[in-house]
């Protein structure tokens, strides 16, 4: 029997540089793996070379599809036969079983088919007509994704010493070339992720504090697509200090929990200066050991989102005619204060204008809504920035404020009262209504009376202002029957 023969090296050297060479330069790199198993099939002689992808292994049997295939002639085609594609195999022979454990981890296998020990894996290549094969697992990331074979039909082949090399050298290029279009894909998917979903990637490891952003997340942030690098400090520092204090807080929850994630809204500022609001969702990966591999992510740009949540609130919470709240935001304001652990007793300071229905009466509604826009502004005037305006219904207003003692809310009090007394409104001409209001300039006095009272905390909101209210609309009773123009508190009553 004459012996096997033995691979050319050299030629198949060659054959790798110019595989390699298309591998690199081919845009679609399913084109470079043909280009590179063509040269290697012609540099060996053999009839076939071909490449199996593994879908799944276990116990029992191994799932593959047959994915690329070169050919010495066409009769040695496989790869078009249908029992080829998505095909298990038993592991019911003991050289097959050797044979895939020997490919998980990473070992080629040869073998002469005539040399082999009966059983299903003999019979299954001489039903190929395959005397003498040789396989080359493709290792992407440490584990088995497919197989790099090569059939002989005609010569007893014994692969063995560099023209083995050169096979598992092409298997790493083949492994090479699929980790870089995993690569290209995941960057496309990101790429057109950011521009249908105007948003950004970013991952953070925590042991060493290294970061890494998609280049729409670093556009957005104003820096070159491209920027080599940016710290977790500087990261950290594009996002508004009071929003990066709850990502902090979330963070601590979202890392206590295995594979959890969580999301949360922030401000985040551009080199500009400009801030734009960005929803964050973040998932927390653990490996084994219950140790914090990465922390990942988006940044979703939700601006729109919030100014369409700001215009819901303003209408839902704000008076349309005098831009004071209403009393669906006087009841957030009073929760939020409540709330608030280093809020004082607040208090509700009730104000009606005196005998506004007569000055609707001689100067009309129209007039009438200029001067509630007017004195809205004048009071809001004389108010702190914490302190909440309510316009309860026509010509009724209330104000809450904490953080005064009971001298300085009856002070407060008292200048509101003295912005609307001191001061007559001038009333511009109004078109077409006519009758008393027909000079170009009115001016129409106007008193207000106002009653105090304390905000009592304890029980649910709703509770705390309805007595609040009352209370104070017994003290505003007081102030009308003793002449108006007055302040009355309901303690003093």
């Amino acid at each position: 029997m004459p012996a096997p023969l033995t691979p050319d090296a050299p030629r198949l050297l060659d054959a790798l540089a110019t595989g390699s060479a298309a591998l690199l330069q081919r845009r679609f790199w399913s084109n470079g793996v043909n280009q590179l198993l063509e040269a290697l099939g012609e540099a060996s002689g053999v009839s076939r070379v071909w490449i199996f992808q593994l879908l799944e292994r276990s116990a029992s049997g191994v799932l593959q599809d047959y994915v690329f295939e070169w050919v010495a002639t066409p009769g040695y085609r496989q790869l078009t036969q249908k029992r080829f594609r998505f095909f298990t195999t038993a592991i019911d022979d003991p050289e097959y079983a050797d044979m895939v454990t020997r490919r998980a981890r990473g070992d080629a296998h040869t073998c002469i088919v005539s040399q082999l020990p009966n059983g299903s894996l003999r019979e299954h290549l001489e039903s190929q007509s395959i005397r003498s094969m040789v396989t080359v697992p493709i290792m992407l990331n440490g584990q088995w994704w497919g197989t790099l074979g090569f059939d002989d039909c005609e010569h007893e082949v014994a692969w063995e010493g560099p023209g083995l090399q050169a096979l598992t050298i092409a298997a790493e290029l083949i492994a090479s070339a699929i980790y870089r279009h995993q690569l290209n894909s995941r960057k496309r998917q990101v790429d057109l992720l950011q521009r249908v979903a105007a948003c950004g990637a970013w991952e953070i490891n925590p042991a060493s504090g290294a970061t890494w952003c998609s280049s729409g997340l670093l556009a957005t942030l104003g820096y070159p697509p491209d920027y080599a690098r940016l710290p977790l400090r500087r990261l950290l520092a594009h996002i508004v200090p009071e929003d990066r204090r709850a990502l902090w807080m979330l963070l601590r929850h979202c890392c206590g929990v295995c594979n959890s994630s969580c999301r949360l809204d922030v401000r985040l500022i551009d080199q500009q200066g400009e801030i734009r609001w960005h929803e964050l969702v973040l998932e927390a990966n653990y490996v084994s050991g219950g140790r914090l591999a990465d922390i990942a992510g988006l940044a979703i740009d939700i601006s729109q989102r919030k100014q369409g949540e700001v215009q819901a609130q303003t209408e839902a919470e704000f008076d349309e005619l005098t831009g004071a709240h209403n009393r669906r935001g006087m009841v957030r304001y009073i929760r939020e204060l409540l709330d608030s652990q280093k809020c004082q007793r607040p208090y509700l300071l009730l104000l009606d204008i005196d005998h506004f229905k007569s000055i609707n009466d001689r100067y009309g509604h129209p007039a009438g809504d200029v001067l509630l826009k007017t004195l809205a502004k004048r009071l809001a005037g004389e108010l702190r920035p914490d302190d909440c305006l309510v316009r309860l219904g026509g010509e009724e207003f209330a104000v809450v404020a904490a953080e005064l003692g009971e001298a300085q809310v009856l002070q407060l009090a008292e200048r509101l009262r003295n912005c609307i007394a001191e001061d007559p409104f001038v009333l511009n001409a109004l078109p077409g209504i006519g009758g008393t209001l027909n000079a170009r300039k009115v001016s129409v006095p106007m008193t207000v009376s106002l009653g105090v009272a304390t905000m009592m905390p304890g029980g649910s909101v709703g509770h705390c202002q309805s007595m609040a209210i009352a209370q104070a609309d017994q003290a505003l009773y007081i102030a009308k029957e003793s002449g108006r123009n007055r302040v009355v508190a309901y303690w003093q009553r």
